[in-house]
């Protein structure tokens, strides 16, 4: 076995077990709010680093070829959305996994990267 095969079996398992919906972390102390209804910050990195360090990294540092770096974005909370909402490039849409508020929170929290 090569190392490089071996490389990619993990990471292959690993990007399999962040698909997963992470709707069974229970959400608790409130702090970002969006209309009525309020997502958490610790609960909001919690997430990120369940769904998207995989790629994005723990600090927003791309450790996979083709996923950018979070701290040099410039996009706003609003395109960040959109493309959390529907992908781009390689990164597959959440829409159909993460609720609205949540989407909002990974928008915002990717700005505490800077």
């Amino acid at each position: 076995m090569t190392k490089g095969f071996l490389f990619i079996a993990v990471l292959s398992v690993l990007m399999i077990t962040s698909c997963d919906n992470p709707a069974s972390i229970e959400l608790k102390n409130p702090s970002f709010i969006e209309g009525e209804e309020i997502t958490n910050r610790i609960d909001i990195a919690l997430i990120y680093r369940y769904k998207c360090s995989i790629c994005h990294g723990e600090k927003g540092i791309s450790i996979i070829d083709g996923a950018p770096n979070l701290i040099s974005t410039q996009l706003s909370v609003e395109e960040k959305i959109a493309v959390i909402l529907n992908g781009r490039g390689t990164m597959p849409p959440q829409k159909d996994v993460l609720d609205m508020p949540t989407i909002r929170g990974l928008a915002v929290f990717i700005d505490s990267f800077k």
